[in-house]
């Protein structure tokens, strides 16, 4: 057994070199390297509708997708053995557990883990924001909204706030309200309950600068079912899944920033309406100021460990849709994306977590995460 004198110095030592690496220029990389860590742990604990921490979702009725279908635009692609074998071994490696590729409007390569149901089994997280976003465009489009620049306090009058500076829904959109949420209130949302903190005593005196916040979606979700009358589940089908023939999905209706499950397909067919703004469902000058009305600051798009695994969940502009590739290249990385390039019309969608750090056999520490895959997707192009 070790002396006593021999135990002081071992925790002196753990003690005195903690210090010094939170003292060095290796303390940033210690406090991403913990965080994106814990986030890895997290999204586990989440990915499944049935997590102990999670409501029942709510169904979202949709199509029935027929098995087969697509089956030659599909062998096309696959007679690149080498492209298709790339995309395979970069599935393995990522922790991903669906990859959809679309190129000109046919889908020429996917791949479900066994436990995915082709995307119904895994939580897409804040990609639900992109979801609420759009809701709101479509109230502004049928009048329910004047606008975004409308005070919150116009549609939850019980938030008090000063006339000449109210916090207007765009606040909320961009995470730019300066509110100050508390975590009781993400734990009791998530698992179907209100919120805790009564609207009336939510605090926005913080920071009115972008501040990621996840009550500011719940929020414009109050907003939508109380102008619609309808919980989340229904209003998301009429509003999206009907029109746009999607297949059958699920939410956590008390969210509204979190917690939606549905097929790589669906959440194709939701990207390609950033890729055709002159759609059906909402306006093309609301897409417009989903992808262009941004404050986000560079550090949000990097936040990693020495590579490209992004810790936070998507991009939140106006839009909070998470990785919109645009023809200048990539905007971001995300436990679970969406992108569209321009030329050619090429676009993807991958549903996973983060490989954790102790996962040896992934690409967590690859210099480089997402450029093997747009290299194969691009070459085959």
């Amino acid at each position: 057994m070790l002396s006593t004198i021999k135990w002081l110095k071992i925790i002196i030592g753990i003690g005195l070199t903690v210090i010094i690496l939170m003292t060095s220029p290796l303390k940033t990389v210690l406090q991403d390297g913990t965080l994106l860590e814990a986030m890895v742990h997290l999204n586990d604990l989440m990915t499944s509708s049935g997590s102990f921490l999670l409501s029942a979702p709510a169904p979202i009725a949709g199509m029935m997708y027929k098995e087969g279908e697509g089956e030659k635009e599909r062998a096309l692609f696959n007679k690149n053995a080498a492209a298709s074998d790339s995309l395979d071994a970069w599935f393995d490696r990522s922790q991903t557990q669906a990859l959809i590729v679309q190129k000109q409007g046919r889908i020429i390569y996917q791949r479900y883990s066994p436990d995915a149901d082709d995307g119904r089994a895994i939580n897409a997280m804040s990609m639900t924001k992109a979801i609420v976003a759009i809701l709101i465009g479509i109230a502004i489009d049928e009048g329910l909204i004047h606008s975004e620049k409308d005070s919150i306090s116009l549609y939850l009058p019980q938030i008090t706030q000063p006339p000449e500076d109210p916090i207007t829904l765009r606040d909320l959109l961009r995470h730019t309200s300066g509110i100050e949420s508390a975590f009781k209130d993400i734990a009791a949302t998530l698992k179907g309950n209100p919120l805790i903190t009564p609207l009336s005593e939510i605090s926005f005196n913080g920071d009115r600068s972008f501040r990621y916040d996840n009550i500011n979606y719940h929020l414009l979700s109050l907003v939508l079912k109380k102008l619609y009358k309808k919980p989340l589940n229904q209003l998301i089908e009429n509003k999206l899944w009907e029109p746009l023939k999607l297949e059958e999905a699920s939410v956590i209706n008390t969210a509204g920033y979190c917690c939606m499950f549905a097929t790589a397909r669906s959440w194709l067919k939701i990207g390609s309406l950033f890729l055709n703004p002159n759609n059906q469902v909402v306006s093309s000058g609301w897409i417009e100021k989903m992808l262009e009305d941004s404050v986000i600051p560079e550090w949000f798009f990097v936040q990693a460990t020495g590579n490209q695994w992004v810790i936070l969940m998507a991009i939140t502009s106006m839009v909070a849709y998470p990785a919109h590739l645009k023809c200048s290249g990539l905007r971001d990385w995300a436990c679970s994306w969406s992108w569209s390039t321009c030329r050619p019309k090429l676009s993807s969608v991958r549903l996973g977590g983060i490989p954790s750090a102790l996962d040896v056999f992934s690409n967590r520490h690859d210099d480089s995460i997402i450029a093997p895959l747009l290299n194969i997707l691009m070459t085959d192009s």
